[in-house]
C-alpha cells in the first residue's frame, strides 16, 4: 500500500524552496501570482511492501505538454514535462524527488489541457463527490465524460500462473451530463441519439454518411462537432 503523507502549503516560500530542490517544470507555477492561492499539496510516497506490476498513471510519460487554466488569471499557466494523471488517487501530480510528488487540486483550477486532452474536476452524484473525469465531449444541451479507475488483480504463487505479483489494472467508464441529469453511459448508437435527443435523426444521418462509429471516442468527437453546428 502506498502511504501518502500530505502537506498542504501555498504558493509561496516553502513551495519555492521544493522547486528549486527540483529544478523541473514546476518552476512555471511560481507565475501564479502573490495571492497566495492554493493549488496543491507535496506528499512523501512509500513504496507498497511488495511489487505490484503495472502502472497507476494514465500516461506511457511524464514529458507532457501541459495547460493549467486556473479561475485567477487570464493566461494558463504552461508545464512541458513532469505531470502525469494518477488514476488510482484521481489526481494529477508532479514529481519533486525520488520520494515527494507535488499534488494538484482543483481548487483554483479550472481545467487542465493535457496533450490537448482536457479534464475537468466535477461534481459526480454517483459517487456523491468531485471526481476528476476526462472531458470526450462538450455542447449546450450535454456533456460526456470519462472516468478512470484502478483495480487491483491478486497475484497467485503457483508458478503454474506465472502471475506471483500483484497488477494494477486500469478501468474506464463513460458517463453523460444533461441538465440535472447525470448517468453511466455507454458509447453505443441508442444512447449517444438519445441525448441528442430532437437532433437524433439528423446525427444519426450525418454519422452513416461519414462512416462513424458511435463506439470510438474519435467518431464520437467528431459526431458531437457537428451537433454543436445545428
Amino acid at each position: 500500500m502506498i502511504v501518502l503523507v500530505s502537506l498542504m502549503f501555498t504558493m509561496g516560500y516553502g513551495y519555492a524552496q521544493a522547486v528549486d530542490a527540483n529544478n523541473n517544470a514546476l518552476n512555471a507555477l511560481a507565475t501564479y501570482g502573490p495571492d497566495g492561492a492554493n493549488i496543491g499539496a507535496s506528499s512523501i510516497v512509500r513504496n507498497p511492501p511488495r511489487p505490484i506490476e503495472g502502472t497507476v498513471y494514465l500516461f506511457d510519460t511524464w514529458y507532457n505538454n501541459t495547460l493549467i487554466v486556473t479561475t485567477t488569471q487570464e493566461k494558463p499557466i504552461r508545464l512541458n514535462s513532469n505531470i502525469n494523471f494518477n488514476a488510482k488517487r484521481n489526481v494529477f501530480e508532479s514529481k519533486i524527488d525520488k520520494e515527494t510528488i507535488f499534488t494538484f487540486n482543483f481548487t483554483n483550477i479550472e481545467k487542465i489541457v493535457i496533450n490537448n486532452r482536457v479534464f475537468k474536476n466535477i461534481y459526480s452524484p454517483v459517487d456523491g463527490s468531485y471526481r476528476v473525469f476526462e472531458v470526450i465531449a462538450e455542447t449546450d444541451d450535454f456533456e460526456i465524460y470519462k472516468n478512470y479507475t484502478i483495480d487491483i488483480r491478486e497475484g497467485n504463487p503457483n508458478p503454474l500462473l506465472a502471475r506471483a505479483n500483484d497488477k494494477y489494472i486500469m478501468r474506464d467508464s463513460y458517463y453523460v451530463k444533461k441538465g440535472k441529469s447525470f448517468k453511466r453511459l455507454k458509447l453505443k448508437k441508442s444512447e449517444i441519439l438519445k441525448a441528442a435527443g430532437s437532433k437524433s435523426s439528423v446525427v444519426e444521418q450525418y454519422a452513416k454518411d461519414n462512416n462513424l462509429n458511435f463506439k470510438n471516442e474519435r467518431d464520437l468527437q467528431k459526431i458531437v462537432s457537428y451537433y454543436r453546428t445545428l
